[in-house]
């Protein structure tokens, strides 16, 4: 049987999560028509992978010529330092989050880890791709953010192989809400199984 501590963190985080505390909704190191411009080459990342994203693609999703883009952001290049500076702010306030409210953090970290569409995740999944190309810094900042969440998540069980198996069954939570995607009645990532996986967390740190 669940417990009560279980009971509340998942009813707690029942809803969507991209409406979960410490969620973003917008950037935190540009503004702006810089902005606009790094979250369209952000999900032109997600949606058409590297080979897509061209300076041509970014502009015309953004209405602007490749002069406009280039007028924001000297180079491509420039571009990608960008978006792993933005995941690496986010990614830094998500871990503080989870420092400042560590009796939740395991629950937010499950949660959250099932909503492909917050622009953390996207983040994410846009310097994977370019991680995916050889890009040694993209690596690098991934390896930086999963030491923070670790780090939060260490913190929050007291037990750092606990929290490593946290950090693995929120990644493949991940992974398996992508065939959640289109609105498919998907019986392994719901509410459910979500409070049965938080109860089995709560067992290894009892």
């Amino acid at each position: 049987m669940m417990s009560t501590s279980t009971s509340v963190m998942t009813q707690r985080y029942s809803h969507s999560p991209g409406s979960l505390p410490g969620y973003h909704c917008r950037m935190l190191t540009v503004s702006g028509q810089r902005e606009k411009i790094l979250t369209a080459y952000m999900n032109l990342l997600v949606d058409s992978g590297v080979r897509g994203t061209t300076l041509e693609a970014v502009g015309t999703t953004c209405k602007l010529s490749k002069a406009g883009v280039l007028h924001h952001f000297a180079s491509k290049q420039a571009l990608g330092a960008a978006l792993l500076a933005e995941l690496q702010a986010q990614a830094r306030v998500d871990a503080d989050n989870m420092l400042g409210d560590l009796d939740s953090a395991v629950s937010y970290y499950i949660v959250s880890s099932q909503d492909r569409d917050s622009l953390l995740e996207r983040l994410v999944e846009a310097v994977y791709r370019l991680a995916q190309t050889g890009d040694t810094d993209a690596l690098d900042v991934l390896r930086e953010c999963r030491e923070g969440w670790f780090d939060a998540l260490v913190r929050a069980i007291g037990d750092p192989a606990v929290a490593r198996l946290v950090l693995f069954v929120g990644d493949g939570m991940n992974h398996n809400a992508l065939l959640s995607v289109g609105g498919v009645n998907e019986k392994f990532i719901n509410a459910e199984s979500t409070a049965e996986i938080l109860g089995a967390i709560e067992k290894l740190r009892a």
